[in-house]
């Protein structure tokens, strides 16, 4: 059934499609608004797709408050401001005899003939309308698709190889696949360049389809990848083995000391006591000089209180003595958030993952937790999916273009976790970062937080509520654009901080290619981003 979904495809997307003659050349393939929307209403009656259906084609003006009654409540979204004129169009689509996923298509009026790809978060399945509809307010011909199930729990993958499988790669090839000749059959003719869109989980699967499909996509963005994917969840069930006992566990209020003293042994490391770590490598925190003297009864840990923060971080090693994980990085804000892993609880990450996939039990607690569970979920790696393929040869020689970066405040994935990966490759393909460098570039966001929001100018373009500016100097996604289409790279990406509105800069910064690293070097205000020089 799936092979013949994908042919059909490939088929639909050899040919030159006559219908409302887009030529390629940059001109609109409607002529008027009228004309879009007739063809919209009319789409999914006069359509069909092999191993699918189309279920309806509606045309929605901008401004249109979308409700969204289908979407699974634990996603979060129940309602959707439409940004631009777009054909919506759901449609479903088999990834086997016994499985399918849901695809929705945000095709807009201002067509540019790009095409992109958005895909999902954590273990779950949704539809990121968020993506879908900042893409498609840049002209982009967007897809999302579940991943076989709707939610944002694993609970669907219990006792289901289909279901994993769709999770681990197949939703986002065949969505892609399938989205590409939708848009040729809507459009007139195939998009003359393929994107991709995907943070966290997300990213994961943009690495996947570099190391797997290389053919998908001529430009992938992948922020904060949750590659090494058995080792995060592990790494869950690590952190919550550090600070569970109750003479370990350290309350919001004692988390906001931890993160003054970080701040007051490794901010100036970068040449600015600005509250950000622009390069928490450097940092080599000593919790245990807060331990509390003979007279200090409040704002200090007792002993076992200090070895569980350096056990947070730490890495975190298995039964030889092999790395599982990286340390969570100094620098993310204990004081602002609630810690992820950090509230005596096993994190849902771990759980959801354990008990439907690893286990297949859905009373395993986590609380037991040990080097064994994790060294049986690494063994397992269903479907690969770990993700930690370091020859990226294929895609490099196609000519695709990989653009990913990291936020150092991330306290979902260790922001280290990316420079392993990035070393990972340059030893797997024997390029150094000059030579990796022409496909393949990373740059680490200081003051992002997982994907988007922090303290510090976070706002690179990722996401609809994430940017200051659509042009490529400004916009990380337009960057891709132009280093795709014009063969111009990006030497940095310049973040917007946001005044409390959400909306004005307060200040912008350049954050470096890696492996360079962006230090303070003055005059004038640290938010001065002339001040400071990538080395």
């Amino acid at each position: 059934m799936l092979q013949d979904v994908l042919g059909w495809a490939t088929q639909l997307l050899n040919a030159t499609l006559p219908f409302l003659g887009w030529d390629q050349s940059g001109a609109l393939p409607f002529t008027t608004h009228e004309d879009f929307a007739a063809h919209c209403v009319s789409f999914a009656s006069t359509s069909s797709i092999p191993g699918g259906a189309l279920h309806f084609s509606h045309y929605v003006p901008a401004g249109t408050n979308l409700t969204l009654p289908d979407n699974h409540p634990s996603c979060g979204v129940s309602s959707w401001v439409v940004s631009s004129d777009i054909c919506r169009i759901a449609l479903s689509v088999s990834t086997s005899e016994t499985s399918e996923i849901s695809l929705e298509a945000w095709f807009p009026y201002d067509y540019t003939g790009r095409f992109l790809t958005t895909t999902n978060r954590g273990l779950g399945g949704c539809i990121l309308y968020n993506e879908a509809d900042y893409a498609s307010s840049l002209g982009f011909a967007a897809v999302g698709m579940n991943t076989g199930f709707n939610g944002s729990s694993a609970d669907p993958m219990l006792n289901n190889p289909n279901a994993i499988e769709d999770y681990s790669y197949r939703s986002v090839h065949t969505g892609t696949v399938s989205g590409k000749a939708l848009a040729a059959k809507f459009y007139g003719a195939p998009s003359r360049n393929s994107y991709y869109l995907g943070c966290s989980s997300g990213g994961r699967q943009g690495f996947k389809e570099a190391q797997e499909f290389p053919d998908d996509f001529d430009g992938i963005l992948a922020g904060a990848p949750a590659i090494a994917f058995t080792q995060i969840v592990s790494w869950g069930g690590y952190l919550y083995r550090q600070v569970s006992a109750p003479d370990s566990f350290l309350s919001p209020e004692l988390w906001a000391v931890v993160y003054d003293e970080v701040l007051r042994q490794c901010d100036k490391l970068d040449g600015a006591a600005d509250g950000l770590l622009e390069n928490p490598d450097m940092c080599n925190f000593t919790p245990e000089v807060l331990i509390c003297t003979k007279s200090q009864k409040k704002d200090c840990l007792t002993p076992k209180q200090a070895a569980a923060v350096r056990g947070v971080f730490s890495p975190f090693y298995g039964t030889k003595g092999e790395l599982v994980y990286p340390r969570m990085q100094p620098g993310i804000n204990t004081r602002r958030l609630e810690p992820f892993y950090l509230n005596g609880e096993p994190s849902f990450l771990t759980l959801d993952w354990f008990r439907n996939v690893v286990y297949n039990d859905t009373t395993w607690d986590g609380k037991s937790f040990s080097v064994d569970d994790a060294a049986a979920a690494i063994a397992q790696n269903p479907l690969n999916v770990e993700t930690w393929n370091g020859d990226l040869s294929p895609f490099a020689a196609r000519g695709g273009k990989l653009l990913s970066y990291h936020g150092t405040q991330d306290w979902v994935i260790s922001s280290q976790i990316s420079q392993l990966y990035y070393a990972h490759v340059a030893q797997s393909m024997g390029k150094p970062p000059a030579e990796l460098d022409e496909f393949y570039r990373l740059f680490m966001v200081s003051g992002m937080d997982h994907c988007k929001d922090g303290d510090g100018a976070w706002a690179i373009g990722q996401d609809k509520d994430a940017y200051a500016g659509t042009g490529a100097d400004d916009n990380v996604l337009m960057a891709l654009v132009r280093w795709v289409e014009e063969g111009v790279p990006p030497e940095v990406l310049r973040g917007a901080k946001f005044e409390e509105d959400g909306v004005t800069p307060e200040y912008w910064r350049a954050h470096c290619r890696w492996p360079k690293r962006n230090r303070y070097v003055g005059p004038g205000a640290f938010t001065d981003e002339g001040g400071w020089e990538c080395q």
